[in-house]
C-alpha cells in the first residue's frame, strides 16, 4: 500500500477511535455528572501509551477527572517538585479556585507507572528507576498540600502496574477499596498481559501515535495505541517530549510502522489555537533538530508521519480534524 493510502487509512481509524470515544463518553454521562457536580478532579500520569487505563484505575467515572501527562508524569521536566506544585497551580488553580468556592472536593491522584513483572518495562523517563519515581511523586505531594488552596484535598499516591492495572499506594495513602473494584474490571473487561511472546505487545509499548492536546480520551478510547502529552507544558519541554515519543516508537515500540504511519495529532479545544506554532514542515525540521533523536540516529521525513490537526469541545468531547497531511 502506498504512504498515501496508509495515511489516509490512519486518519480513518483516528476518526473511528473519536467515534468510539464519544459513544463511550455518552455511556457514562450519568455517573460522571454526578461525580463531577461533587469533586474537582486531576489525574497525574506519564505520557506512556500503556497508561490509557491509569485514569480508569481510580475508579472515577469515564471523564470526571483532568488528565495531565507528561514524561514522567513531571510538571516540569526538572522534576523539582517546588517548581511542579507551581506549575500545577498554574495549570489548574482557577478551576481549583471555583471548585471550592462551589463546595467540591479536590482530589488529586499522582500515579507513576512501572511493571513489577519485568522491571525493564517499567517508566523510560525515570529509567525503570520505581525508587526514584517514589521519591519525586511523594515529594510533589508534599509540596501540593503546603499550598493554602490544596491544604485539605485529597491526594492519592499509587503506583500504577501497567501490565496488570492493579495501583499500589504509597506514602502514607490508605489503598482504596474502589481501586481493586477498578483493577478487577479492566482486567476483565480489557484484558491483562502475560509472559506469552504473543502478548508483548501488551505488556511493551506498541504505541505509533502522538496526542498533544488536554483532551487524549476522547480520541484513544484503546490502550497502546497513543502517547498522551499536555498542551500546557512549557513549549520547549512539550516538542522534547514529543521527540522522546518518537525515540520510543522508532526504537522500542511493537507497533509495525508499515503498516500504520507516525502519527502526530496536535489538538487544541475550541474557540483558543495550539501551543505549537509551527507548520508541518517546521514541526518536522524541529524534531530532527533535538539531541534525543540526532544521538539515538534518527531522522524523520514527512512521509514517515502524518500529521493531524484537531479541535474539541472540552465539556461534550466533540471534535473534528481540521487539517492532516
Amino acid at each position: 500500500m502506498e504512504i498515501a493510502e496508509l495515511k489516509q487509512k490512519e486518519l480513518l481509524i483516528l476518526q473511528k477511535d473519536h467515534l468510539q470515544a464519544l459513544k463511550e463518553f455518552l455511556e457514562s454521562a450519568e455517573a460522571r455528572e454526578e461525580r463531577m457536580s461533587k469533586s474537582f478532579g486531576v489525574h497525574v500520569t506519564c505520557m506512556d501509551e500503556r497508561d490509557r487505563f491509569a485514569v480508569d484505575a481510580t475508579g472515577e467515572p469515564n471523564g470526571a477527572v483532568e488528565l495531565f501527562a507528561s514524561p514522567g508524569g513531571c510538571f516540569t521536566q526538572d522534576r523539582d517538585a517546588v517548581n511542579g506544585a507551581k506549575k500545577f497551580m498554574e495549570i489548574y488553580g482557577k478551576d481549583i479556585e471555583k471548585a471550592k468556592k462551589d463546595g467540591k472536593e479536590i482530589v488529586i491522584y499522582l500515579m507513576p507507572h512501572t511493571c513489577f513483572a519485568d522491571n525493564c518495562a517499567g517508566c523510560a523517563a525515570f529509567n525503570s528507576d520505581e525508587e526514584a519515581e517514589y521519591q519525586h511523586f511523594s515529594d510533589l505531594a508534599d509540596e501540593l498540600k503546603k499550598i493554602p488552596e490544596l491544604a485539605d484535598a485529597n491526594i492519592h499516591t499509587d503506583m500504577y502496574d501497567t501490565d496488570t492495572h492493579e495501583v499500589v499506594p504509597f506514602h502514607g495513602h490508605v489503598h482504596d477499596e474502589v481501586h481493586t473494584k477498578a483493577a478487577d474490571y479492566l482486567q476483565s473487561e480489557k484484558g491483562i498481559a502475560t509472559n506469552a511472546e504473543v502478548d508483548e505487545w501488551d505488556r511493551f509499548h506498541a504505541g505509533y501515535r502522538i496526542y498533544v492536546g488536554s483532551r487524549p480520551l476522547a480520541w484513544t478510547p484503546r490502550r497502546n495505541v497513543a502517547y498522551h502529552l499536555h498542551d500546557e507544558m512549557d513549549a520547549e519541554e512539550l516538542l522534547e517530549g514529543i521527540a522522546l515519543a518518537i525515540k520510543i516508537i522508532k526504537t522500542h515500540s511493537h507497533a509495525n510502522l508499515e503498516e500504520h504511519p507516525m502519527v502526530i495529532q496536535i489538538d487544541h479545544v475550541f474557540g483558543k489555537t495550539s501551543v505549537i506554532d509551527l507548520d508541518d514542515d517546521a514541526l518536522i525540521n524541529r524534531m530532527n533538530e533535538s539531541k534525543l533523536l540526532k544521538d539515538a540516529g534518527i531522522e524523520i521525513a514527512k512521509d514517515d508521519v502524518l500529521i493531524v490537526r484537531t479541535e474539541t469541545d472540552p465539556e461534550t468531547w466533540e471534535g473534528q480534524v481540521t487539517s492532516a497531511e
